[in-house]
C-alpha cells in the first residue's frame, strides 16, 4: 500500500532527485518545486536557453514537459502511483525565455485506473498553454521492471 508523501507545510517532494521536471539534482531539468493550493498543485519556473525553440522562445516540448510534470505532481497529495498515457497540449501564446511562469494542475476525475488531470501554464497571469492529461494507475512493479529500486522514488512511496 502506498503511503502519502511527507509534506513540509504545503510543499510537495520531488518525484526523485534526478527527475527532469522537479528533481533538484538534475542541472538540465526544469527544477519546478510544487506546493498545494486547495485542490491544485502550483509551481514556478523560468525557462532558459537550454529550453529554447525559436530564438528567445521556449520549445514546445519544454512547455509540454512542464505541464506533464504538474499533472504528475497533482497526484502526490492523493497518494496515487500512475504514469502518463496521453498528453494533449494546446498552446495559447508564445512562451518567452527568462520570464517567470506559473504551472498549475488538478485531478479532475477518476474512472477506475484512469486519472484525468487538467494543467495550465501561465505567463503574467494569462494562459500560455493548457493540457488535458490521462494518467494510468500502476503498481510499483512497473518502475521496478525498468530499474528502480525500493527507495528510489520517495514521493510515490517507492
Amino acid at each position: 500500500m502506498l503511503a502519502h508523501a511527507e509534506e513540509s507545510g504545503n510543499s510537495l517532494p520531488a518525484h526523485q532527485d534526478n527527475c527532469f521536471g522537479c528533481g533538484p539534482g538534475n542541472g538540465s531539468g526544469l527544477g519546478i518545486a510544487f506546493t498545494r493550493d486547495g485542490d491544485e498543485v502550483v509551481g514556478e519556473l523560468t525557462l532558459d536557453q537550454r529550453h529554447e525553440g525559436a530564438p528567445g522562445l521556449a520549445h514546445g516540448g519544454a512547455v509540454s514537459a512542464a505541464l506533464d510534470e504538474a499533472a504528475g505532481s497533482a497526484l502526490i497529495p492523493h497518494g496515487l502511483v500512475a504514469v502518463t498515457a496521453q498528453l494533449n497540449v494546446a498552446f495559447a501564446r508564445p512562451v518567452p525565455l527568462g520570464r517567470s511562469l506559473t504551472v498549475r494542475a488538478r485531478l479532475a476525475r477518476r474512472e477506475g485506473r484512469k486519472l484525468y488531470i487538467e494543467a495550465r501554464l501561465e505567463l503574467d497571469g494569462h494562459l500560455a498553454a493548457s493540457a488535458e492529461v490521462l494518467f494510468i494507475v500502476v503498481t510499483a512493479d512497473h518502475f521496478f521492471a525498468h530499474g528502480a529500486k525500493p527507495g528510489d522514488i520517495p514521493a510515490l512511496g517507492i
